[in-house]
């Protein structure tokens, strides 16, 4: 009765009416040990059905799971006495260089056997996994902080973060700390730039707006670009998309200016302009500049648009840590 109150209780707190499939979730073992889940509706149970067996069950949501697992099962475990060490890895994020080319370059460090080394690559960002195993969080932790700092002096630039740092943190905190602002320009991105610098909390502090310039006469009304560029070089253009950062930059005041302009596909692309091409443009500390980047026909539309958000937040970041 007492697991069936609190499902209720849940359901009621988020405005719905629990289903009678949702008693299901009531039913355990007779002698098992509830296990709470502070987050979805189903609990978790240990039970030990004959002598040392322990049987330990979570939701299958995969978010509940990872908390409970987190905040029951490692300290069950831990005070059990079944685990005697400890396993903590660190994350080391990449973007602008290749899976193949940062292996070349960390070699040495992927045949380490304690801590390890890993890479991982996903839609052009890459990833170094260091994990350790020790006694002690602690002494895991002191057996990755050298590697990592080896690894950190090897990548250079191409590091912009780790574990949970993302491309629009790692930017919006390099904003912040030189008390500057953004704005953006986009065409072919649609406002997936937007979207994922306002992603972050508390990115009113730095990112003050954008421009949707997904036709010309937008370019041309609200960002200033020349009409007769636009004739003789085409929207996709190191002069437009300069003219775009250049626009947004002044019309929003903003110390930084960042546009897009590219052809995501699947269709619009020509033999001189194909599929993939994308020009990132970038206005600030006295300069405009503009920069042509090829990701290929093969990849998706969302693919391409993804690819070129996250490229032009990586060139504005490399900016701002060189003028730092």
């Amino acid at each position: 009765p007492e697991i069936i109150a609190d499902i209720e209780q849940k359901f009621a707190q988020r405005g719905r009416t629990m289903s009678p499939s949702n008693r299901k979730q009531a039913l355990i073992p007779e002698g098992a040990d509830i296990l709470a889940n502070r987050t979805g509706s189903a609990p978790g149970i240990i039970w030990q059905p004959v002598p040392n067996v322990t049987i330990m069950t979570f939701p299958g949501v995969p978010a509940e799971m990872q908390l409970m697992w987190a905040e029951i099962a490692v300290p069950y475990l831990k005070n059990e006495g079944w685990c005697t060490e400890t396993i903590c890895s660190r994350t080391l994020k990449f973007w602008g260089i290749a899976e193949s080319a940062l292996a070349e370059k960390v070699d040495s460090f992927l045949n380490l056997t304690n801590p390890t080394v890993a890479s991982y690559a996903n839609h052009g960002e890459v990833k170094l996994r260091i994990s350790a195993c020790a006694k002690s969080e602690s002494a895991a932790k002191n057996l990755i902080e050298p590697i990592e700092q080896q690894l950190l002096q090897i990548a250079g630039l191409d590091c912009y973060g780790a574990d949970t740092d993302t491309l629009p943190s790692t930017v919006g905190k390099l904003l912040l700390k030189a008390c500057e602002t953004l704005s953006v320009a986009e065409s072919c991105t649609g406002g997936g730039l937007g979207a994922m610098l306002t992603g972050v909390a508390g990115s009113s502090r730095y990112f003050l707006g954008g421009i949707i310039s997904y036709d010309d006469r937008v370019k041309e009304g609200l960002l200033g670009v020349n009409p007769r560029d636009l004739a003789e070089f085409g929207a996709v253009s190191h002069q437009v998309a300069k003219q775009m950062a250049a626009g947004v930059r002044q019309g929003l005041n903003t110390n930084w200016g960042l546009s897009i302009t590219g052809i995501a596909g699947p269709c619009g692309g020509t033999d001189a302009k194909p599929v993939g091409l994308v020009y990132v443009g970038l206005a600030g500390d006295g300069e405009v500049e503009s920069f042509e980047y090829r990701f290929g026909d093969a990849r998706s539309r969302d693919w391409i648009r993804n690819l070129s958000s996250c490229t032009a937040l990586d060139r504005l970041r490399r900016k701002l840590l060189a003028k730092a």
